[in-house]
């Protein structure tokens, strides 16, 4: 695999994902690593980025998973991650000065 290609994080854990080597997504140099806790993390993480929401578990599921309390599916080989939002949010800050000093926060 070309350094191009490892510097898109989503194409690279793809091409991992089908060689069914998603461990080499995790620093190797991290000392006690649990491999199986690891692949565990990886997966779900990807499973959450399904480009389709109806495709992505719940929290609930997530959760379970992590915890032991629910199966992991597969990991679809094709999977579709998320494009990059085109949402903008608006802070809901004060504007500035309308904090009241006063009492302490």
């Amino acid at each position: 695999m070309s350094e191009f290609q490892r510097a898109n994080l989503i194409h690279w854990a793809r091409n991992l994902a089908r060689a069914g080597k998603l461990i080499d997504l995790v620093d190797g140099s991290i000392r006690g690593l649990d491999r199986e806790q690891a692949t565990l993390c990886v997966t779900v993480a990807l499973l959450c980025l399904q480009k389709s929401p109806a495709a992505r578990p719940s929290m609930k599921e997530v959760v379970g998973m992590l915890s032991g309390g629910v199966e992991v599916p597969a990991l679809p080989i094709e999977f579709s991650p998320s494009p990059p939002s085109r949402v903008r949010f608006k802070s809901k800050q004060r504007k500035k000065g309308s904090l009241n000093t006063d009492k302490p926060l």
